[in-house]
């Protein structure tokens, strides 16, 4: 039977960009199957090197494995089909397994169009060992169909099979890990912050969000499931002692959905590690019900909560089945401008039913808030998303070309497809760069460089005045919403 050595590949993201997010999912993994089989993988983080062709043959042709894991999110996708047909080039034995985003909302089609073996159709944490345990047993051509979450092309030449889905994890504690730091370049990411600034790492400690935007792919149910404060407490605790960690950019669909846990973590930040600064996700309807959280956050060191607006639009705004107002919106800018909080705010525009009036009901909600529009998307219908559906339907997408749709698809600043009737596609990027152009304008006529960063010096303290604020990284926070949007 083979014994098995796993090579973990991060394929490359958003090369426009530093790389910045870790990636969770394979860091995950590679803890769970050091911890539970006593195989330590290799881990080559291509996103973070950003090797050349030549250099990333010769690394594959140097290193030791049979077993390749990859993953991530949709825009990996071209990636990964270009990265597992040169890795069956150079091993053609290797046994290349599949999950993450990029393959859960269509889950045979890269086994369809690309040279991997099987796909995981859920969460990896038990699928991965149950599946490596088979292999190391009953080697390559092992029989998994009793493995639930995979699907999975037989080394018969048989049809691809799917197996049911895999029950959601319920105890993340006892059943995840935290990444497996220690095998990634640490130096790499945390050299290039997310949206804060100093030593800054993404952390994701909920999975499962309660609402159903219709641009938005939720694969891990509508009801969160988190990681206990005490282990997020000692994830930090662990990134302070190794790696000298400034800030945490928590990445969670929504960090604020528990109230009750967002007070434990602050009263266990302010206890246990009180230099630490962060920034989450939050929400307009949460945060309005309950300004007196902002404050508590304030207090405990967050220096920016992220919301999605997506539209000044009533109309649009339930269309998205975002399930918040204006008002609550508009209340929101006023929270955490008392709190003297950034304001980082993200737009979409190009949903279905979108027209002339509504873009301009988005642009004056921005001009009477005095807020810019640099993180306007583009809507686009990324697989497993009620409007990837309706792309579908309307033959916005070919049903038959989905491979080809996907092989192009990237950031959602890329315009993609045009979703709306009112708009040609040429019409539809013009507005948006003149939105974002007036919207610009008019903040800037609001506050000056010099009050934003009196603002950021007072919010940041002595963490800013041992940091050098790098052009890039400030306009990268631009595009996301905006450290500095006070």
């Amino acid at each position: 039977m083979p014994d098995l050595k796993v090579l973990i590949i991060n394929p490359p993201v958003r090369f426009d960009d530093k790389p910045r997010n870790l990636p969770h999912g394979l860091a995950i993994l590679a803890n769970i199957i050091r911890n539970k089989m006593n195989i330590t993988p290799q881990f080559l983080d291509i996103n973070a090197f950003r090797y050349s062709p030549e250099r990333l043959s010769e690394i594959l042709k140097t290193s030791d494995f049979n077993v390749v894991l990859i993953g991530g999110i949709a825009s990996a996708y071209r990636q990964i089909v270009e990265l597992s047909r040169l890795v069956k080039e150079i091993v053609p034995q290797a046994m290349i397994i599949a999950g993450g985003y990029v393959v859960m909302p269509v889950p045979t089609l890269l086994l369809q169009n690309s040279a991997v073996d099987i796909v995981c159709t859920g969460e990896g944490e038990l699928t991965i060992v149950e599946l490596l345990d088979r292999l190391s047993i009953q080697g390559f051509n092992a029989d998994i169909s009793d493995i639930a979450g995979v699907c999975y092309k037989p080394r018969t030449g048989a049809p691809f099979h799917c197996t049911g889905p895999r029950r959601l994890i319920d105890d993340l504690d006892a059943t995840s890990a935290m990444p497996a730091y220690d095998l990634l370049p640490m130096d790499v990411y945390l050299s290039n912050p997310v949206v804060g600034i100093g030593r800054d790492i993404d952390m994701v400690t909920i999975r499962g969000c309660p609402y159903q935007c219709s641009f938005c792919y939720q694969p891990w149910g509508r009801v969160p499931r988190s990681y206990s404060i005490d282990t997020i407490a000692g994830t930090i605790h662990t990134l302070r002692r190794e790696y000298r960690v400034d800030f945490i950019s928590f990445q969670d669909d929504e960090f604020m959905v528990d109230e009750t846990r967002v007070k434990e973590f602050c009263e266990r930040r302010n206890r246990l590690f009180p230099e630490v600064l962060w920034s989450c996700t939050g929400r307009s309807n949460i945060i309005a019900r309950n300004p007196d959280i902002v404050k508590l956050m304030k207090q405990s060191g967050c220096t920016l909560i992220s919301c999605g607006f997506e539209s000044g639009s009533p109309r649009m705004l339930e269309s998205m089945h975002k399930m918040q107002r204006i008002d609550q919106m508009e209340a929101t800018v006023k929270i955490l401008r008392a709190q003297e909080l950034p304001v980082p705010a993200s737009f979409i525009i190009g949903m279905p039913g979108e027209d002339e009036a509504s873009c301009q009901e988005t642009l004056d909600f921005c001009l009477r808030n005095n807020l810019p529009l640099e993180s306007l998307m583009f809507a686009t219908p990324y697989p497993g998303t009620e409007i990837f559906d309706f792309a579908l339907k309307t033959g916005r997408v070919d049903k038959d070309h989905i491979h080809e749709f996907m092989m192009e698809l990237g950031d959602a600043r890329k315009f993609v497809v045009n979703l709306t009737d009112s708009f040609s596609d040429e019409g539809l990027v013009a507005t948006r760069t003149e939105m974002m152009a007036i919207a610009r304008k008019n903040y800037e006529k609001f506050i000056s460089q010099n009050e934003i960063m009196d603002k950021m010096k007072k919010l940041f303290g002595p963490l800013l005045e041992r940091v050098r604020l790098d052009e890039t990284d400030l306009a990268h926070r631009a595009k996301h919403g905006g450290m500095s949007t006070f």
